[in-house]
């Protein structure tokens, strides 16, 4: 409590504030009449209940009185009696301040509020009444935030002692967040005031949610933790995932969730496997607050997954699957789902790759395949793979099948051999598509054609093949035998022709090789000749060269024998033949052995000195091998240069023109590879012009529209002659060939030139080719005669027209003529040349 006193003083009146007691100063004196004389009386009312005491050693003295109530107000007077003067009187009025008892805050419910106010939502009101009992005088009533000083209204409270104020906020927000309201109540100046503090708790909507991740795509039947973190929910959100409008939960899809310790943020991950059908999907992370309206926030990201190529294969919608025959157009669709897109599309038969050809009927694009006229080869399983950055996809298989007119099948047995009176059973196996309905069969021998009935032939298991039971009786029943099937697509166009022979003794077998030599076993391996028409068998016998002695003897039904126990280190004579219900074949010898023990342990033990005991001899063969090499190169460098200065000497080329190394005719690859690559190309003018085979050249291998005379003969010049013609004539009549006892005759041969050759220069002079567009007759000579002498006067022979010249129809006279060359070649197998 407060007290304001104050002293009513007849010379001078002052007040005093006093705490917690009042003090008066007054004049007072001691009552020392009769017994009170030394010991002065001290007296005091009942109603201070001792809380009164009066101090006379102090100057003035002093009336106190301890824990004034507010009964204690009043006016208080002091007489002072002397014994010679008279007596005064003193009046003080002292006046007792109440404060007021502490406020008392209550909420919009009319709760009292200990310290803390709400929860309250995001964006409402707040409204807090502060009620304060007695005080005296009346209290008043503030509202501060903080420290600054907030409006409120005062209001009545229904109480005569009470007082009360009210605060209303409005539009919470975020910074509003345990802020502090203080209710301060004060009656005063000299007491501290009253007051009474609380604080509020708001509940928020989440702020902020946000997928982590990249923009990455994602790979199907891969796992991704997906993060998401929510910002701002107070108190903290409760997280979910959804994929478009369906939530995710468990066990299918995992999520965790932790909280900050502040509780201002959470994070979900979500452990998830996307699928190829989670493409374009949208991923949806959600932060709701239920304390909230609306207190909801999400975040949305769209699924790129990315997954392996999805197709399906399908045959041309217009076409019957079962109604495909040789010769049909085909085509296929292939459907391709892929994310991304694929680079690349391949079409498979049966395995293999196919390759596009146009020219053979094969198109394909990225999602078509057409084959035109197809054959019964084209018939199979097909598929097509697409590929993208996951991998590659394969499609459904689609079977095309093919119909076409049954065809022997390959590889069957073709001659039967079968005695007289001897039933044959003759297997026709036949590929169609469909499977056959109907075989024939037809005897053929050098005097008729007889078809065979059908009592005598039944189909087989697989309807693909047909077994005659023929019997032949005379000679004249051996002969062929053919057999035709039948299906949708048609007749067989060849029959099977198989062969009856008078049934023989078996071909011995052949090719046989000895395998795997070891020091007690061996193998024999032989290819099976001809079984004479009869079922064969095999047969090997071993003897011991030296002794003579069988030491194995092994039959099999395929020309393949294991030896096995054999002594080592003997050298053996193998004796193979077939045999038949007719008789074995002409035997088969073959000499072999096996391997030594000793030999074998001093391989796999060969040391250091047996390392250089074999050094020496191996040294002496690498220089044996080394010899005849060289000699090798050096015998055949000499007949290359002798080959070479015999060449020289016959080809006699004209003063005017440089002499070239060597002409050579090559008898099969350069010319007629030259001439295979003209007809191919399609200009006039040869490709090969930097070879050294030139058809305008004088040295060049003869072309086409060029004569060829003989050494032996004199030809008169045509009326135009190119120079190098002249030069030609003039050394043949200069060298006629030199007659000896061993007489050499000569072949001639003319080819004609091609008449599209321009002029070609060599040597510095021009040397021309026929002109272009005019062309001259071609004909190619050929006369060997060994047995007519030379003659002087000039013969001529009638023209053969070559295939090569009838492409050149003959020229007009030009200037540009014909041109002479003459190569020799020796003739394969005799002494005597040929001239070319």
């Amino acid at each position: 409590m407060a007290y304001r006193t104050k002293r009513i003083d007849a010379e001078n009146v002052r007040s005093h504030e006093i705490v917690s007691s009042v003090k008066f100063i007054i004049y007072t004196h001691y009552d020392t009449r009769g017994p009170h004389s030394v010991t002065p009386k001290h007296w005091q009312d009942a109603n201070l209940d001792q809380r009164a005491f009066f101090r006379i050693m102090t100057e003035p003295s002093i009336l106190g009185i301890e824990n004034i109530t507010e009964k204690d107000e009043g006016e208080y007077r002091c007489r002072i009696d002397y014994s010679r003067s008279p007596t005064k009187n003193l009046r003080v009025k002292l006046t007792v301040i109440v404060p007021p008892q502490m406020p008392t805050i209550l909420d919009e419910k009319g709760n009292e509020v200990p310290s803390m106010a709400g929860p309250y939502k995001e964006g409402g009101d707040v409204m807090l009444r502060c009620i304060v009992r007695g005080g005296k005088p009346a209290p008043y009533i503030k509202w501060w935030r903080g420290e600054k000083l907030i409006d409120s209204t005062e209001t009545k409270s229904g109480f005569q002692s009470a007082r009360t104020n009210q605060l209303v906020i409005r539009g919470l927000q975020r910074s509003d967040q345990h802020a502090s309201f203080t209710c301060q109540a004060s009656n005063n100046n000299i007491s501290q005031p009253v007051s009474a503090t609380v604080s509020i708790e708001i509940h928020f909507r989440p702020l902020k949610v946000e997928i982590l991740t990249s923009n990455q795509p994602f790979s199907a039947d891969r796992k991704y933790d997906i993060p998401c973190q929510a910002y701002g929910s107070r108190p903290t959100a409760q997280m979910s995932w959804w994929m478009d409008t369906r939530e995710l939960k468990p066990p299918l899809y995992n999520h965790t969730q932790t909280d900050s310790a502040d509780g201002n943020m959470s994070t979900s991950i979500l452990t998830f496997v996307p699928t190829r059908l989670d493409n374009d999907r949208t991923l949806t992370c959600k932060a709701a607050n239920s304390d909230v309206p609306d207190g909801i926030e999400e975040a949305s990201i769209k699924l790129n997954v990315f997954y392996i190529p999805i197709l399906h294969l399908t045959l041309g919608s217009n076409l019957n699957p079962d109604d495909i025959e040789e010769g049909d157009d085909v085509y296929f669709e292939c459907k391709v789902n892929a994310n991304p897109w694929a680079y690349k599309v391949l079409w498979k038969h049966n395995g293999q790759v196919i390759q596009q050809n146009q020219k053979g009927g094969v198109i394909m694009s990225n999602s078509d395949l057409a084959l035109q006229q197809i054959t019964k080869n084209q018939a199979g399983n097909y598929t097509c793979v697409a590929s993208n950055v996951e991998g590659d996809g394969d499609s459904n298989t689609v079977e095309l099948k093919v119909m076409y007119k049954p065809i022997c099948r390959p590889g069957q047995k073709r001659t039967y051999g079968v005695a007289r009176h001897e039933d044959a059973k003759v297997l026709c196996e036949v590929e169609s598509y469909p499977p056959p309905d109907s075989f024939k069969w037809s005897f053929n021998n050098s005097a008729e054609t007889i078809d065979v009935p059908q009592t005598r032939y039944h189909s087989g298991l697989h309807r693909s093949s047909s077994i005659l039971t023929y019997t032949p009786v005379t000679e004249l029943d051996y002969g062929t035998v053919m057999c035709w099937a039948n299906n949708l697509a048609g007749r067989q166009v060849e029959p099977c022709v198989f062969l009856i022979t008078a049934a023989g003794k078996p071909d011995p077998p052949y090719n046989c090789t000895i395998l795997n030599q070891t020091t007690e076993s061996l193998e024999v391996e032989c290819a099976p000749g001809f079984d004479g028409g009869q079922p064969q068998y095999f047969l090997l016998e071993v003897y011991d060269e030296q002794t003579d002695i069988l030491q194995a003897n092994v039959s099999a039904t395929f020309p393949l024998f294991t030896i096995s126990g054999l002594e080592s280190g003997k050298i053996l004579k193998m004796i193979v033949y077939a045999a038949n219900a007719k008789g074995r074949s002409e035997a088969v010898l073959l000499e072999g052995f096996t391997l030594k023990i000793a030999e074998k342990q001093t391989v796999l033990s060969l040391g250091t000195r047996d390392q250089i005991e074999i050094a020496p001899i191996l040294g002496i063969l690498v220089g044996i091998v080394t010899v005849l090499l060289l000699v090798t190169v050096v015998i055949l460098g000499a007949i290359k240069i002798r080959t070479s200065q015999r060449d020289g000497s016959r080809v006699l080329r004209p003063g005017f023109l440089p002499v070239k190394e060597k002409v050579t005719l090559p008898l099969r690859s350069e010319s007629e590879d030259l001439f295979e690559k003209d007809d191919k190309n399609p200009d006039v003018v040869p490709a090969n012009k930097d070879s050294d085979y030139q058809l305008g050249s004088a040295a060049q291998t003869p072309g086409l529209n060029n004569s060829v005379t003989s050494t032996d003969y004199e030809v008169a010049a045509p009326p135009h002659l190119t120079p190098l013609s002249e030069a030609y004539i003039a050394r043949d009549r200069a060298y006629g060939p030199q007659h000896t006892g061993n007489e050499v005759t000569y072949a001639e041969l003319t080819l004609a030139r091609p008449s599209s050759l321009d002029p070609i220069k060599n040597g510095g002079s021009n040397q021309y080719g026929t002109q272009r567009g005019v062309r001259d007759d071609s004909t190619i000579y050929a006369q060997i005669d060994h047995g007519r002498k030379p003659q002087l006067s000039m013969k001529t022979t009638s023209p053969i027209v070559s295939p090569v010249s009838s492409l050149f129809p003959p020229s007009k006279p030009s200037l540009y003529q014909r041109e002479i060359v003459t190569v020799r070649t020796p003739l394969m197998g005799c002494q005597q040349e040929s001239c070319v």
